[in-house]
């Protein structure tokens, strides 16, 4: 709400700044939204948009050498950084525009000054559009749509005000002022909307930036690390939308796990895959099992997935819920082109070229899971391409070589792995808190600190089977997920997980997670979390309908909207039948209007009442226009005359600028007075004489 008290006491000179400043702010949230500013000039700007308003006028003009060099300076470390190719022009052209804004926040003298400082929050308000197209950017871009009328409409009355040789005679500023300013801006915002819509939507690849760089976040890392201080924080962050891409029935979405990446190698602190292998293109060879007739009769067929990635949390990662992950495809490309997928050997799924905003793919995967009567058996002749996954460590503590030997002495690969399964998970606990750095973490979990994180115990299963000579690697993603209202799955980055994958001749990798089953997932109590997935859903909406409104999906909106108006047409008409519940509608219709238009005529004859809210008799109305006309006529030969000025300061300085108008003017004003205060009549030829007499004066 707004404080009408405050702001009838506010200067207009005050209002006009400060509206300025409000542009400028949502134009600097607008631009910043994607998170790409370098630092300091993401603090820099609010500090300097603070300090302009309390002292921008003591420093204004001063200091332009300073000022002009630091700009350059600026632009030469921009340019440098472009042409070593390790910043992006257009994020280098968006930081360019921060600093003319800021340089302008503080060089606010005069009108020119002020429009500057609005185009440049336009620019600004431009870069963040090309920068990021994310939810907050839409939110900043119709709060500066509201503070930027405000703040052009304030900025042509200050400084027409100020041109004027007189005061206002009362306070031009009103909030009335500013809704209506607002309304204005809406109604603008409405227009560009229906624009949108209609528009031919039109896309070149080659416009579409690439990310500079991913965020940093659990579950897509190209190693891990098990040392470490301090806690775990639980990440409430959206990094996933999943849902089925068709509707099947009785698929549970929530607590399956989604693969990103493997990790074969021990480097002694952790894991990191192997460079051995490089990158095959999709599709590899599903393994004999999964291939065989008579194993797959009567098992479920392959079920498609719709993924949405969030912008900087994908990596060229593409993951996959549990079970074979058959193709991957992206239904929309990027600005027209197909992104190019590759499936690693060790099953890893990636695309190039990475991509700034969110994406969506889908995923096609054999659920189909091998139950352990069917794993049994196989015997253990595993390929040479599995010999990464049996290294152990040279320095194996020997207390782990004898709980391997204790879990998985003469039993079958598969049993030996539910055995070692098992016993993690039932005699280990689960922790967030990291023990710190340890020389063998693995021995540290299992028989010092006896618990510890999902990767300890991932990382210990693999280490106790390779003990055994049984083949397994570690893989993380992510495992749980939170039902949204908007019909998909939140997956959160505090869902990132850490399992164990074990190979089993002519069936291949199966997944076993030891991690006690209280241990998985992101923690989704709490008002935080909640806000973050009500905030995903808005920027979900936003994501589909605005970022993705593409020719297709235009397409599909007009003939909706033409479906929709016809519909409504046969229903008017009374097609399909006799009368229809809707025939009300028109003469509904017709009153409607016609009742908004009793409104307007009744709140224009309210602004035209007296001072005592009484209607204008046709004498007072005719003064009323007597006096207009004679000031557009005064305004034509260059004498201006304030709209807040009373009759008798007119004539004064009529007067004194055109002494030979001085006369009409005079009878103007008497016969003016007379009517609208005295009550005496006044004709219409009356008032046409004297504008005439006026007309000749003037010549």
């Amino acid at each position: 709400m707004i404080d009408v008290l405050r702001l009838r006491r506010l200067s207009l000179a005050s209002a006009q700044q400060w509206a300025s400043s409000l542009a400028a702010a949502c134009a600097f949230c607008a631009v910043a939204a994607g998170g790409e500013l370098a630092l300091p000039i993401a603090i820099a700007f609010p500090l300097a948009l603070g300090f302009s308003v309390a002292f921008g006028d003591r420093v204004a003009g001063k200091y332009q050498w300073a000022w002009t060099a630091a700009l350059v300076l600026a632009v030469v470390i921009e340019l440098v950084l472009v042409v070593l190719g390790r910043e992006d022009p257009v994020l280098a052209a968006a930081q360019f525009s921060v600093l003319l804004c800021m340089h302008r926040l503080w060089h606010r003298r005069n009108e020119r000054d002020e429009y500057l400082l609005l185009l440049l929050s336009l620019l600004m308000v431009c870069a963040g559009a090309a920068l990021s197209a994310e939810l907050l950017f839409g939110v900043s871009f119709v709060a500066y749509a509201i503070c930027a009328t405000w703040a052009l409409a304030l900025t042509h009355l200050r400084f027409e005000v100020e041109r004027r040789s007189e005061a206002p005679r009362r306070n031009v500023l009103a909030p009335s002022l500013l809704a209506r300013l607002a309304a204005l801006a809406v109604l603008g915002l409405a227009g560009t909307t229906l624009l949108f819509v209609g528009f031919p939507r039109m896309a070149f690849g080659g416009l579409r930036r690439h990310p500079a760089a991913s965020r940093a976040v659990a579950g897509l890392s190209d190693q891990i690390t098990l040392s470490g201080h301090g806690t775990i924080a639980d990440d409430p962050r959206v990094v996933l939308r999943v849902q089925a891409a068709k509707d099947e029935d009785g698929m549970k979405l929530v607590g399956m796990h989604w693969r990103a990446r493997s990790f074969d190698v021990w480097t002694g602190n952790g894991w990191r895959s192997r460079s051995d292998l490089g990158r095959r293109r999709v599709l590899s060879e599903a393994p004999p099992m999964r291939r065989d007739p008579d194993w797959r009769a009567k098992r479920a067929d392959v079920q498609s997935f719709e993924v949405e990635a969030v912008a900087g949390f994908s990596d060229g990662v593409i993951l996959t819920p549990e079970g074979w992950p058959v193709s991957a495809f992206f239904p929309h490309g990027f600005g027209g082109r197909a992104p190019r997928v590759f499936r690693t050997p060790s099953g890893d799924f990636l695309y190039t070229p990475l991509q700034a905003s969110d994406v969506r793919y889908v995923v096609n995967v054999d659920r189909t899971m091998a139950n352990h009567a069917e794993l049994r058996g196989r015997g253990r002749d595993y390929p040479p391409e599995v010999a990464v996954d049996l290294v152990v460590p040279p320095n194996l503590d020997p207390r782990v070589q004898a709980l391997s030997s204790r879990l998985t002495a003469r039993k079958d690969p598969v049993d030996a792995a539910a055995s070692v399964e098992t016993w993690l998970s039932n005699a280990l606990a689960y922790s967030r808190d990291l023990s710190g750095e340890s020389q063998d973490p693995i021995a540290n979990f299992l028989f010092r600190t006896k618990k510890g994180h999902c990767e300890l115990f991932s990382s210990a299963m693999v280490i106790l089977l390779r003990a055994a000579g049984i083949p397994a690697r570690n893989v993380t993603g992510y495992y749980g997920g939170t039902e949204t209202d908007s019909g998909y799955v939140a997956i959160r980055a505090g869902d990132a997980h850490s399992w164990v994958e074990v190979y089993f001749p002519g069936a291949g990798f199966v997944p076993f997670d030891p991690t006690p089953s209280a241990g998985r997932g992101a923690r989704t109590e709490g008002l935080w979390p909640r806000a973050v997935l009500a905030w995903d859903s808005l920027a979900q909406r936003w994501s589909r309908f605005v970022i993705d409104y593409d020719l297709v999906a235009q397409s599909r909106v007009l003939s909706s909207v033409g479906k929709g108006l016809s519909r409504i047409g046969d229903r008017l008409r009374g097609k399909q039948g006799a009368a229809t519940a809707f025939q009300w509608a028109l003469p509904a219709g017709i009153a409607a209007v016609l009742l908004a238009a009793g409104a307007f005529y009744a709140a224009r004859r309210k602004r035209r009442a007296g001072t005592h809210g009484r209607t204008l008799s046709g004498d007072e109305a005719r003064a009323r226009s007597l006096w207009l006309a004679a000031r557009h006529r005064l305004e034509r030969s260059h004498v201006a005359v304030a709209p807040s000025a009373g009759v008798r300061e007119a004539v004064e300085r009529i007067a004194l600028h055109v002494p030979r108008a001085r006369g009409p003017v005079e009878k103007i004003a008497e016969a003016v007075l007379a009517a609208r205060w005295g009550g005496r009549p006044l004709e219409r030829r009356e008032a046409r004489a004297l504008l005439e007499s006026l007309d000749a004066a003037l010549r």
